[in-house]
Parts: structure tokens; C-alpha cells; sequence
């Protein structure tokens, strides 16, 4: 297995996922999985009487003041008793919790009545620290399935292309040099076939795309949705917090709308079942005519079916510090068309048709800066609109009069 299986795109985008996954995981765990452990372990709740209330300004960098509620308390830990000013953790701290305005600081202070006994919660590892409005944390916790989704995803994707790639029968039969004397030919990547003798393999791009799709769709709305929650949440408590929830409310407008166009892919994905294409020997040789079957099963009304075959020419070079490709299709033959197709559920659909590659036609190449690839596409058409493509690749020997090696 040479480095040049590796390079394709999907190993750049799950490894650029993983990482992102893997920061965010690390950084929410260090900023706000610390504070929430910390007080899942030390914070207590305790009896506190309330003393005097105020309401604390900050100017911001732009000179506009900005405000935060401070009530203090009076609790008792042992024979020792504490008066302090606190209101929420963030008031904790001198510089922060200066998120509302004037308005909605007074109100949260007028919601406590002065010399009246409340619940605070205070730290048993840094006496005399405790807070009056204790925030919950679920949030934080849902925001933990984000990082994990994307780790997940990513690791889960890259193993299985890997297994594609090294561990499956294509590939450990793949590894059986067909001849010596076409080094830059790719090896064979089939299996037997059920029908005829061999069957193709199927691109895992294919796919890898649509779950890549499926899954974008769900973190964005995830992320999306949890972000409006919050923010519906917090309404009328801190400033300028309709931006937000606008803001919010037109990326959760997105997201359903991403949801609702990958639903007419998935109901075509789950509706068609397998696609399956056998061929009657491996690798093809220009000049000869060599049969195939079409395979489809599941639930499948498409008013129109195509199966072509198509050869595309890939050329890779750098250019400074980027690495460029570029394809060029060099060949493409229409094989079948069919209209009006209909496949009862739990049943199958036999296609036969014939593969002819002129004489003239480049064989399959592999090198590092080039590549020739041969491909049969099956495609299909449905009424609403959707369509659906499988790609088939398959090798092409160099034919030299009548003697070729082949399976």
C-alpha cells in the first residue's frame, strides 16, 4: 500500500474535523469543565441572609457603561460568619459579570427583599466565597456533544475508509499483482460477483459525501439551536440580546432548511438499496466486448436510468506551497438508458448490457503526479427531482494483439 492511496480529500476534511473536535473538547473542558467539577465537588448549598443590595457599572471599550447585580450576604460556615458581596460566579471575580443593563440589574436586585433568609451556595475550599443564584450547567453539558459528534464522526470515517483502503477483500485482493509488466497499472480490486464473475467495487466517496452531509447538517443545527435556546433563555437580561436571538433564529432557519433538502436524499438513498455492477472478467482489455450486470434492489421508481462508462485524466503537480489538481475527461460512452423503472420492494432488478472500449483507448495509470481512471456511473432520475449516482471503477489493460493477462 503506497502513500498515493492516501491522498484524496477525505482524509484532509476528517483530519482538519478531528482536530477542531479534539480543541474545542480540550478548551471547554479547561475553561468550563474545570469551574463545573469544581463545583459539582466543593459548592454547598447553605441558609444566607440577605444585607444590602446594589448595582455595580463598568464602562466597556467603547466608553458605553455596562452593568452587573451585587447583593450582599451574610452566612455562617462552623462558628465563623461571612458577609459578603456576591451575586452569580461571575461575580466572583472584580472584572466580570458586567453583561446587563441598568434596568435589568436594578430588577434582579429588587427581586430579593432586604434582612430576608435565601439559599446561597458557598465553597468549602476557599472559605468565605459563595454565590446566591446558582446557574445550570446544561448547557455546557449539551455544548459537550458538539466537540464529541465531530470526534466521532471523524474517527469512525476515517477508519472505515482505512479498512477500505488496507483490511477489506477488495483490498486484500488488490494486493495480488495481476503482471510485471504493466508496473503503473493499478493492481485488481474485485470480488466474485453473484451473477457474473466478478463485481465491481463502489466508490466510497459516494458515500463519505452524503453521511459528510448529513452529519454538517445535524452539528450546524445542533449548534444552531442550542446557541437560540440560550439565548431565549437570557432574554430581557442582557444587552443588545435581540442581535442575538435574530442572529440565532436566521442560522437555525438555515439548518432546517439544510435538514429538509438531505431529506429527499435520504429517502432516495433508503428507498434504492444496493447498486450493484458485475462484469464477466477483470481487468477489461480495449478491442473486446465484455458483458455486464446492472443489480438493483430496494424500493426504487425512477423515470429514467443511465449507465455510461467515463475516463478521466488527473494530473497533480505543486505550485510553491500549494498542491494543484486537475481533472480532464477524456472518454464517455452511454452503455444503457432506460425509462420508466420500477423495483418492487424486496426484490431485484437485472440490467444487462455491454461494455466496448475501442482499441484506441488509454489503459489505467497510476503514478505520483498522474492518473488515468476508468469508471462505469450508473445514474438515476426520479419525478420530484432527486438523483442518484454510483460510481464503479474498474482497470483497464494495455492490449497487445491477442495476449493480455487477465482473470
Amino acid at each position: 500500500m503506497s502513500l498515493q492511496d492516501f491522498r484524496f480529500p477525505e482524509l484532509i476534511y476528517l483530519g482538519a474535523v478531528f482536530v477542531v473536535g479534539l480543541i474545542i473538547l480540550i478548551v471547554h473542558l479547561a475553561t468550563w469543565g474545570a469551574t463545573a467539577l469544581r463545583d459539582a465537588k466543593h459548592l454547598h448549598p447553605l441558609p444566607c441572609t440577605v444585607l444590602e443590595s446594589r448595582v455595580a457599572s463598568k464602562a466597556n471599550d467603547d466608553g458605553k457603561l455596562t452593568y452587573r447585580p451585587e447583593i450582599k450576604i451574610r452566612f455562617a460556615i462552623g462558628n465563623v460568619t461571612y458577609d459578603l458581596w456576591t451575586y452569580d460566579r461571575s461575580t466572583l471575580t472584580e472584572d466580570q459579570g458586567f453583561d446587563y443593563d441598568e434596568e435589568t440589574a436594578t430588577e434582579l436586585v429588587g427581586a430579593f427583599n432586604l434582612g430576608e433568609a435565601y439559599q446561597c451556595w458557598a465553597y468549602d475550599d476557599d472559605l468565605g466565597k459563595a454565590i446566591l443564584v446558582h446557574k445550570s450547567t446544561v448547557f455546557g453539558w449539551i455544548f459537550l456533544l458538539i466537540p464529541i459528534l465531530l470526534i466521532l464522526f471523524s474517527g469512525s470515517w476515517f477508519f472505515v475508509i482505512l479498512y477500505e483502503r488496507m483490511w477489506s477483500k477488495e483490498a486484500r485482493a488488490s494486493k495480488k499483482k495481476m503482471s510485471t509488466l504493466y508496473p503503473n497499472v493499478p493492481d485488481f480490486q474485485g470480488k466474485p460477483g453473484s451473477v457474473l464473475k466478478y463485481r465491481l467495487r463502489a466508490d466510497v466517496k459516494t458515500s463519505f459525501a452524503f453521511s459528510a452531509s448529513v452529519f454538517g447538517a445535524l452539528a450546524w443545527n445542533l449548534a444552531s439551536w442550542i446557541a437560540f435556546i440560550y439565548v431565549c433563555a437570557i432574554a430581557e437580561t442582557k444587552v443588545d440580546w435581540w442581535s442575538a436571538l435574530v442572529f440565532g433564529a436566521v442560522f437555525c432557519g438555515i439548518g432546517v432548511l439544510f435538514i429538509g433538502r438531505l431529506w429527499g436524499r435520504y429517502r432516495v438513498e433508503r428507498a434504492a438499496g444496493d447498486v450493484v455492477v458485475e462484469t464477466s472478467t477483470t481487468p477489461i482489455v480495449p478491442g473486446r466486448k465484455f458483458k455486464c450486470c446492472l443489480i438493483l434492489s430496494g424500493r426504487i421508481k425512477a423515470k429514467r436510468l443511465d449507465v455510461f462508462v467515463k475516463c478521466v485524466e488527473i494530473a497533480r503537480y505543486v505550485q510553491g506551497t500549494n498542491s494543484i489538481s486537475h481533472q480532464h475527461e477524456v472518454y464517455s460512452r452511454a452503455l444503457l438508458t432506460k425509462y420508466g423503472l420500477d423495483v418492487p420492494a424486496k426484490s431485484e432488478e437485472h440490467e444487462r448490457f455491454v461494455l466496448y472500449l475501442p482499441l484506441g483507448a488509454a489503459p489505467s495509470f497510476e503514478a505520483e503526479h498522474n492518473e488515468i481512471v476508468w469508471k462505469l456511473v450508473v445514474k438515476m432520475e426520479f419525478a420530484d427531482g432527486g438523483t442518484l449516482t454510483r460510481d464503479f471503477a474498474f482497470v483497464v489493460q494495455p492490449f497487445i494483439g491477442e495476449k493480455y493477462i487477465g482473470r
